[in-house]
C-alpha cells in the first residue's frame, strides 16, 4: 500500500513537471478535452482570403443555436456552456474577426456594422438559414444589430449580459475608462487574474498552466485589442435605444447582478423596448455567466429556446 501511495505520489509529480515544461501543449490538450466533453469539434472554413475558426457540435440536422463572444474572448468562451445544448441543437461558436485565432488586419474597420457583415458572411457561407442567436457582452451588442438588420433569419435573441445601452447607474468599466484605463485590455501577465476578478463574481476554474498560456496571449493581443476597443467605441451609430423596439423576434435578457463592466441597470432601459423578452437576473454572477456559471446559464437559456 506505501509502495502504491508512493508511485501515485511519484505519477503526480511527473505530472506536474510535464505541465510545466510543456504549458502550451498542456493548454492545447486541455481545451481539446473541455471541448470533447462538451461535444464540439474545431473547425475551419475559408470565405474570401479569411480562414474562420469556430466550434461546431450536436445533431446536424437539428436546429441551429449561434453563439457570439465578447470583447477580448473567443470560441471557447462557450465550451462549457454547451455542454448542456449539443444534445439537442447543433451549437455553432465562430472566433470573431479580430479575436482568438482569426487573423487580425491593422487597416481593418472592426466597428460592429462591418463586423455584423462578416457574420453575414459567415452564415451564409455556412448555409445557415433560420437559427437561434445569442451573444455576450459586445457578441449581445452585435447579436441585436444582427436580429435587426435579417430578422427573417433569427429564430430568437439571447442578450447575456450586452452592451449597446446607456445603463442609469455607471459601471466600474464606465468609470476606469473615463480616467483613459480599460480593465478588459492585459498589459502584462500577472493582470490576468485581475481581468478575472473583474469580469466575474466568482472567478471560473482554469488550471495554473493554462491560466499562464492564456494570460500570456492576452498580453501578444493587448495593443490590437486595444486599437479593436478604439474602434467600436467611437462608432455613435449603433446604439440600441433606437432600434430594439423594432426587433420582433422572441428575446431573452439574462445579466449578473454583479456585472462591473455593464451595469444591471441596463435592463430597465432594455425592458420597455422589449416588451416580448424573458428578463434573467442572475445572482452571485458578474458579467459572464456561462463561463461562471455554465450550468445555470444554459438551463435558463434552454428554457427559453426550447419554446421558440
Amino acid at each position: 500500500m506505501k509502495k502504491l501511495f508512493l508511485g501515485v505520489l511519484l505519477l503526480a509529480g511527473v505530472l506536474a513537471g510535464l505541465l510545466a515544461l510543456f504549458p502550451e501543449e498542456a493548454t492545447r490538450l486541455g481545451m481539446q478535452a473541455e471541448r470533447k466533453a462538451s461535444g464540439l469539434s474545431h473547425k475551419t472554413i475559408i470565405i474570401g482570403d479569411e480562414t474562420w475558426h469556430y466550434l461546431e457540435g450536436g445533431p446536424e440536422d437539428a436546429e441551429v443555436v449561434l453563439l457570439l463572444h465578447g470583447f477580448g474572448g473567443d470560441k471557447d468562451n462557450w465550451t462549457r456552456f454547451s455542454k448542456y445544448l449539443t444534445d439537442d441543437y447543433r451549437v455553432i461558436a465562430p472566433d470573431l474577426p479580430g479575436f482568438g485565432e482569426s487573423a487580425r488586419h491593422a487597416d481593418w474597420d472592426y466597428a460592429l456594422p462591418p463586423q455584423r457583415e462578416r457574420v453575414h458572411g459567415f452564415v451564409q457561407a455556412l448555409g445557415l438559414e433560420g437559427f437561434h442567436l445569442a451573444g455576450n457582452s459586445m457578441g449581445g451588442h452585435l447579436t441585436a444589430l444582427y436580429a435587426h438588420k435579417y430578422p427573417g433569419q433569427v429564430l430568437s435573441m439571447g442578450l447575456f449580459n450586452n452592451a449597446g445601452v446607456n445603463a442609469p447607474e455607471e459601471s466600474d468599466m464606465a468609470k476606469a475608462v473615463a480616467r483613459g484605463e480599460n480593465p478588459l485590455v492585459v498589459n502584462r501577465p500577472e493582470d490576468f487574474d485581475g481581468l478575472l476578478e473583474f469580469v466575474s463574481y466568482e472567478k471560473p476554474f482554469i488550471p495554473w498552466p493554462v491560466k499562464g498560456v492564456l494570460a500570456q496571449k492576452a498580453v501578444e493581443h493587448a495593443e490590437f485589442n486595444q486599437f479593436i476597443f478604439a474602434a467600436y467605441k467611437s462608432d455613435r451609430s449603433s446604439g440600441l435605444e433606437p432600434i430594439l423596439a423594432e426587433i420582433q423576434a422572441p428575446s431573452l435578457i439574462l445579466w449578473g447582478e454583479y456585472d462591473r463592466v455593464l451595469d444591471v441597470s441596463s435592463v430597465n432601459v432594455m425592458r420597455p423596448l422589449l416588451p416580448q423578452a424573458e428578463v434573467v437576473i442572475m445572482k452571485n454572477t458578474g458579467h459572464v455567466p456561462m463561463l461562471e456559471r455554465p450550468q445555470e446559464t444554459a438551463g435558463h437559456y434552454l428554457g427559453f429556446v426550447d419554446k421558440h
